[in-house]
């Protein structure tokens, strides 16, 4: 169809670079993967359908693009298949060891301008030197489609009483399902071959992955997930001093793995949780100081691990649950309209 065709184009535009074959990857969430198969099965209650290319699929509209991180996600439809898709495309990262083949004949330039000792070319570079990274979520709930929909965000007051209240109930009200591929992970029946490390301590221990936003290529952009053993710790507002032990484990035990893993030394890293976290399963973010990421990093949604332990270690055990905490929030998100539902009651 033409509008898959103009999406293709107008993804590729930015260096001119032909669009290559596309690898898939299935998630039940915002970015794992799970196995693929020829042709979908039936499947029993809860089970994802499972896609091995993007053969088929159409597009409904553009949700979100970033010109500056070269990223897009699109709402579609595979043909023949119910359900609704997000696909979020990314241009890879250039390795250096590209950069002979790239910087010679066999790229072909088109001149775009010429002034002076200044020339500007459009590119079209070898096939396997122009990838494209493919996220894949399928089928796709309505929290999908929004999260990678562009949207307003604005910042929100969360008292104590206002997690009682609203936004605990929230958290218990949600599905297991959602968060079911956490638990994948967790009892590796899901990314084994992603693992980076783990400590297998039930209390203090962890799983460490690259997460699907890093090309494990430009260490400047680092990124790495770390998902702890624990399923009793749904955000930040649990955390009190009986988790210090886990969170200072975190801490150093993962600063000191991607150190041995990929030389980045703990004083270029920034170590965080989300909150509100995008599931509540307690996780830690460990990123490159030099990752450019959006909202993803943006105060009041990125609280750094040192000042958290320092909070419940130097001010008070029970800090967090105390706290009126700032959040930073789309407008589509569903808790948002509960809290202000209430809040516009009690006034």
């Amino acid at each position: 169809p033409r509008l898959c065709q103009e999406f293709y184009k107008r993804f590729a535009r930015d260096e001119r670079a032909p669009v290559p074959s596309l690898e898939a990857q299935t998630t039940q969430r915002t970015h794992p993967k799970t196995e693929t198969m020829e042709s979908p099965q039936k499947r029993t209650k809860g089970e994802c359908e499972k896609i091995e290319s993007l053969d088929g699929f159409c597009i409904i509209r553009v949700l979100s693009e970033d010109t500056l991180t070269k990223r897009v996600s699109v709402l579609g439809r595979f043909e023949g298949r119910e359900g609704e898709a997000v696909v979020t495309a990314q241009r890879r990262h250039i390795a250096r060891e590209t950069l002979p083949r790239m910087l010679s004949k066999e790229t072909k330039t088109t001149l775009h301008f010429h002034n002076d000792i200044y020339t500007k070319y459009d590119a079209d570079v070898p096939n396997d030197l122009s990838q494209v990274s493919i996220d894949l979520i399928y089928p796709a709930t309505q929290k999908h489609i929004d999260k990678a929909t562009d949207q307003k965000f604005v910042m929100v007051s969360e008292t104590a009483e206002l997690y009682k209240t609203v936004t605990l109930p929230y958290i218990n009200n949600l599905p297991q399902a959602s968060i079911q591929w956490v638990y994948n992970i967790l009892e590796k029946k899901a990314e084994l071959e992603r693992l980076i490390f783990e400590d297998s301590d039930p209390d203090i221990g962890f799983m460490m992955h690259p997460d699907l936003k890093w090309d494990q290529q430009d260490l400047e952009s680092l990124y790495c997930l770390v998902i702890c053993n624990r399923r009793d710790v749904k955000s930040i507002r649990d955390l009190n001093d009986s988790h210090l032990p886990l969170l200072l484990n975190i801490r150093d035990k993962g600063m000191e793995m991607i150190q041995t893993k990929y030389g980045v030394q703990a004083h270029y890293l920034r170590v965080f949780v989300h909150y509100q976290p995008s599931y509540y399963h307690f996780h830690v973010h460990f990123v490159h100081t030099a990752y450019v990421g959006g909202n993803g990093i943006a105060v009041g949604k990125a609280y750094l691990l040192d000042d958290i332990i320092d909070n419940i270690q130097n001010i008070s055990s029970d800090y967090y649950a105390k706290k009126t905490l700032q959040c930073h929030m789309g407008e589509a998100h569903p808790l948002l309209s509960l809290l202000r539902k209430t809040v516009d009651n009690r006034d």
